[in-house]
């Protein structure tokens, strides 16, 4: 055991102490051997002796015992024995008790003895007398108290004489200068009418009270009672007292008189002797004078002598001190004595020492405190020892030979002689032999030296492991003690793994195969590679949209329509830039029969008697006729507000099964309408939990609701939420997709998966993210950690389902600028996009249309028609049309080539480029199912996805699915994971029996049709170029063809048809629905290019 921090200093001659709380040992119990302090040893601590006063009625005849007890302060493993004697006090030897002396023995385990005095009974009237028992002479013990004084108690009384009268006088109180005095008077057997008593005294009384002096000459007193005492009856008493100064014979009155009536007079009451304690420091030779004061408790009107001895206690008589005995002699008027007592020096190192001394045979006193101990100071101390410590020591390993691992042994201070240590090593985490070499020895340290180093040889080598850890423990110190014995020696380890490379990975793909003369993949369905959303031919697009909300709530239609028409509102959307609408609904409202809603019918007349599902279907017909896309979001099971109340997409009427069931009639009913672009499952799942199972697993709900949909209408996106919380972290209902790294959704048809979280600003609520001094340069960072990083790492695509804003919280523009920044593709808001070239940023619906949102009101202002211009200014600047890259606009065309487009991932981004070959291999697909291609793909720092896209042959062949492969090799950066991957190419054709040929189109009229080009939009790889036609004619046209000059190829062409193809360009028709132009009418068609444009090279002409 060692010190605490706060107690490590102990100056000379003090002390410190330390408890602790144990079980007892099978050996000795409590006792414990072997002690040392600092290395040292010291003596065990023995435990005490001490023995108590006692106290006995004394009785008229015969004996009684008076007993003594002795105890021991603990138990001990083995006999503790210890002298005894008695001595006289006021009680004499052989008169008033037996004396006695000897030893008792406490046997192991004993506490208490018990030693008994035989007191002889009287019926002499007197004090009560003492006697002393000392202790001495202990043996496995000390002493420390062992004096004790017994009390011989007095039960004799004075048998008045009949009819007497008698005076009692008693000094109640002495201090020297002056006292108080009580008188008792005692009738007798005749009562008393009045008295007077007379004595005579040296004193003067200063004060009397309960009588009155009648005189006082020289030393004669005469006092009489006062007018309420007068009185005694027979046998009874009345006492007065009073306060003296004491005179030549001190406290003393003598010839009482009562009445006239000499009385015997009291007994004289004898002062009494007390010694006192005493101390004295031991010194370090010659004599010390211990001095013993013993008082009298007054003066005394002639001698008083009393005897006096020593006793050992732990003291010893000739060693220790001079033993004494004798007899003091007080005189006349004399109230203090010393007895001296030689103490003898010396410069041992011990414990205090005592003695005792014992006043006896007293005479003109009684003793009241016959013994006093007497304590010899030890004022010897043990040489302050300097003290050795350890210091850590550590030392790297290397990766061969020897290396010195040195610790140093330091001293506190130089010593006057040499000082030795042992030291030995030990193993921690190393191992002696094969870590380092084991040491043992002894250190020296000549006088005066200080520090001394002990040095281990330390194993190097080349493994890739741990620190090791070894102890160098000192021992067994000569001049010194040890203060921090133990060291730790750590062997740094310096070998290090080989970095690891990260892996790539490439994903299976599917395609739809499509036919010559038509796009691929049914035309405008919408698939994903990586991070990214595809037409079908494989450019990637942006959802940019609205919320348009009310079929989920009690008015089952969507609101706005009774004060507007939906397809003015509708045009609405398209004219301001949208190109999608979110379009929720209730479980409930798939199923009414209503026919009559909150509609101005003479605004929206075609809707008047439909059903909700059948305004659903106006609406879908509508939106893809002016090019708007539908996602349809199952928002609640009820008619209500916001989301479902229990947080879940089933409740107690409307089963998971119905919510299942309800889709996948959905996915068929509108299976064949490429408006209707996918499903977002359920709005805010907040209760749902992220994997694990059970009923309430939303991961594994969405699987089964997509599985579902995927096997009636495998086109439609499907787009999952989020939950409100992930492993304690909560975020924004749907908002938090934490989850999807550890439980991602699987879908049985491959790229159609959207994450959809939702994300709202400090005015919905104020959650802590906003609060920090960090907002709102912390908001990217928030988004990577919920949703963010699915995008960032190439996991999915992410659809942002809802965000919106009032903008009346100052806290709201930050965050509206951050999160359409990420949109944009500015994914850590530096003001530069992160995308690869040819990449969107994340898709979006913004919440809401509607400007009754009590959240965040709408992309409409209350008027329900005029425009929220402080909320587009944030939102034009990312909104996309589909047009503007899409290859997949229309139904008729040239023959268009779609894409497997394989992803392949590298597991982390890395700080160099890393660069991997590819190459196809046929599978039962070949040569005549797709192009073959081989290259390399080289990742930027930072990045972590590519996409390789392999030319699809389209056909109308009716036959099985055909697959074929993708080979990743020669990998450079990086290990391959997962070097193949399958593209399925889907077969699309059905066996039937091919339509009679058109008939050539007929002339192009009288030329009064106009053709009109111009450029949509341009890139550095092509541009979107339309054509529209004006009929100026006076009758309607019954088909037109254009030639169009250029040397550009088209990729893609919407609302007609190539015819033919040559060098110089290409001639293309009308298609089945718009070859007839009314008289001032007009039609248009698009088409997308590749290659660099020169507008003034490109000549738009009809064509007879």
């Amino acid at each position: 055991m060692r010190n605490a921090a706060w107690n490590a200093d102990v100056p000379a001659g003090g002390t410190v102490a330390f408890g602790f709380q144990a079980t007892p040992g099978s050996s000795g119990g409590t006792t414990a051997t072997g002690l040392s302090l600092n290395g040292g040893g010291t003596a065990p601590v023995l435990p005490t002796f001490s023995v108590s006063d006692a106290t006995v009625i004394e009785g008229q005849a015969g004996t009684a015992q008076l007993s003594f007890t002795v105890s021991l302060s603990q138990a001990t493993a083995g006999p503790v024995t210890v002298d005894y004697a008695t001595a006289n006090g006021t009680a004499t030897a052989g008169q008033d008790y037996t004396a006695k002396t000897g030893t008792i023995t406490f046997a192991a385990g004993e506490t208490t003895k018990t030693i008994q005095i035989v007191v002889t009974g009287d019926t002499a009237v007197e004090a009560n007398e003492t006697l002393t028992l000392a202790l001495s002479n202990a043996a496995g013990a000390t002493i420390a108290d062992g004096s004790a004084t017994g009390t011989i108690v007095n039960d004799d009384v004075t048998t008045p004489t009949p009819g007497s009268v008698s005076l009692d006088y008693a000094v109640t109180s002495n201090w020297g200068s002056g006292f108080t005095g009580a008188m008792t008077i005692e009738a007798g057997s005749t009562a008393l009418n009045g008295w007077t008593a007379e004595f005579n005294a040296s004193f003067t009384i200063t004060n009397i009270w309960n009588a009155e002096i009648v005189s006082h000459v020289g030393d004669h007193y005469v006092i009489r009672n006062v007018a309420w005492n007068g009185k005694v009856g027979a046998g009874d008493d009345v006492s007065f007292g009073f306060q003296a100064t004491p005179g030549s014979t001190g406290t003393t009155a003598s010839g009482f008189t009562i009445n006239g009536v000499v009385t015997g007079g009291p007994t004289p009451v004898l002062p009494s002797l007390s010694v006192s304690d005493a101390t004295v420091v031991e010194g370090n030779s010659g004599v010390r004078d211990l001095a013993f004061i013993v008082s009298l408790s007054a003066a005394a009107t002639g001698p008083v002598t009393v005897a006096y001895a020593t006793a050992n206690g732990t003291a010893t008589a000739g060693s220790d001190y001079a033993a004494l005995s004798g007899i003091l002699t007080f005189a006349a008027g004399e109230t203090s004595k010393v007895v001296h007592v030689q103490v003898s020096g010396d410069s041992a190192i011990e414990a205090n020492e005592q003695l005792t001394l014992a006043l006896s045979s007293p005479s003109g006193a009684t003793i009241a405190d016959g013994s006093a101990v007497g304590t010899i100071t030890n004022d010897d101390v043990a040489p302050v020892l300097p003290t050795l410590s350890v210091g850590d020591a550590s030392v790297a390993e290397g990766n061969g030979g020897l290396q010195d691992l040195a610790f140093t042994v330091t001293l506190s201070a130089p010593a006057t002689g040499n000082v030795t240590v042992a030291y030995a090593t030990g193993n921690g985490t190393a191992t002696a032999g094969s870590d380092y070499a084991a040491l043992t020895g002894t250190l020296t340290f000549a006088a005066g030296e200080t520090s001394k180093v002990v040095h281990v040889q330390v194993s190097g080598d080349i493994t890739v492991e741990a620190n090791g850890t070894l102890t160098l423990t000192l021992s067994s110190p000569t001049g010194a003690t040890i203060a921090d014995g133990s060291a730790i020696g750590t062997i740094i380890n310096d070998d290090v793994v080989a970095p690891t490379l990260p892996t790539l990975s490439v994903a299976d793909t599917s395609v739809i195969e499509g036919d010559p003369g038509h796009s691929g993949g049914g035309a405008g369905w919408l698939s994903t590679s990586g991070n990214q959303i595809i037409d079908s031919a494989g450019h990637s697009v942006q959802i940019a949209g609205v919320n348009w909300f009310g079929f989920e709530t009690a008015l089952g239609v969507p609101h706005g329509l009774y004060t507007r028409g939906y397809q003015d509102m509708m045009n609405q959307m398209v004219d301001l830039g949208f190109n999608t609408i979110r379009l929720p609904y209730s479980s409930d409202m798939l199923h009414s029969t209503a026919t009559s809603f909150n509609i101005n019918y003479s605004k929206s007349p075609d809707l008047q008697g439909l059903t909700a599902l059948q305004i659903m279907d106006k609406i879908v017909d509508y939106a893809g006729q002016i090019g708007l896309k539908i996602i349809l979001d199952h928002h609640r099971s009820t008619p209500g507000d916001g989301p479902s109340s229990n947080g879940l997409w089933y409740d107690a009427q409307h089963s998971e099964a119905s919510w299942i069931a309800d889709w996948k009639m959905l996915a068929t009913r509108y299976g064949d309408d490429p408006t209707v672009i996918g499903a977002d499952l359920h709005n805010e799942p907040y209760n749902g939990v992220w994997g694990g199972g059970g009923a309430n697993d939303w991961a594994a709900a969405a699987e089964r609701a997509g599985n579902a949909i995927g096997d009636v209408n495998p086109n439609w996106l499907i787009f999952v939420e989020g939950v409100g919380s992930y492993q304690g972290q909560p975020y924004w209902w749907g908002g938090n997709l934490m989850g999807v790294r550890d439980r991602p959704v699987e879908l049985d048809v491959a790229n159609k998966l959207v994450y959809s979280p939702h994300d709202y600003p400090n005015s919905v609520y104020a959650q802590p993210w906003f609060q920090g001094p960090d907002f709102p340069a912390n908001l990217p960072a928030k988004f990577d950690q919920m949703w963010g990083y699915i995008f960032k790492e190439g996991i999915a695509p992410i659809y942002i389902g809802e965000f919106g804003t009032g903008l009346t919280d100052p806290k709201d523009a930050p965050w509206f600028e951050a999160i359409t920044s990420y949109l944009s593709g500015d994914l850590d808001n530096n003001g530069t996009s992160d995308l690869a070239a040819g990449q969107k940023g994340a898709s979006w619906t913004f919440w809401s249309w509607n400007p009754n949102s009590g959240d965040t009101g709408g992309i409409l202002n209350n008027d329900w028609s005029t425009p929220n211009q402080a909320k587009l200014a944030y939102l034009t600047p990312i909104q996309f049309e589909f047009h503007d890259d899409e290859a997949g606009g229309g139904e008729g065309g040239p023959a268009t080539t779609n894409h497997a487009s394989f992803l392949v991932s590298l597991s982390e981004p890395t700080t160099h480029a890393v660069t991997v070959d590819y190459h196809t291999e046929i599978g039962d697909a070949g040569a005549a199912d797709f192009t073959g291609s081989s290259g390399s793909i080289t990742f930027a720092v930072g990045e972590q996805s590519k996409t390789i896209s392999i030319p699809i042959t389209p056909d109308t062949l009716d036959e099985a699915n055909e697959h074929f492969s993708l080979v990743l090799t020669n990998a450079q950066g990086a290990t391959i994971a997962r070097a193949t991957a399958t593209a399925t190419i889907v077969d699309d054709d059905t066996t039937a029996t091919p339509p009679p040929p058109p008939p050539p189109p007929p002339p192009s009229g009288d030329g009064d049709l106009e053709a009109l080009f111009a450029v949509v939009n341009s890139w550095s790889g092509g541009f979107q170029g339309g054509v529209t036609l004006d009929n100026d004619g006076a009758g309607a046209t019954s088909g037109w063809q254009v030639r169009i000059d250029m040397t550009n190829e088209i990729t893609d062409i919407w609302n007609a048809e190539i015819v033919s193809h040559d060098a110089n360009g290409y001639v293309v028709k009308n298609t089945a629905w718009n070859g007839t132009i009314a008289h001032d009418g007009e039609t248009s068609f698009g088409f997308v290019t590749a290659g660099p444009m020169n507008p003034l090279a490109v000549h738009v002409d009809l064509y007879a």
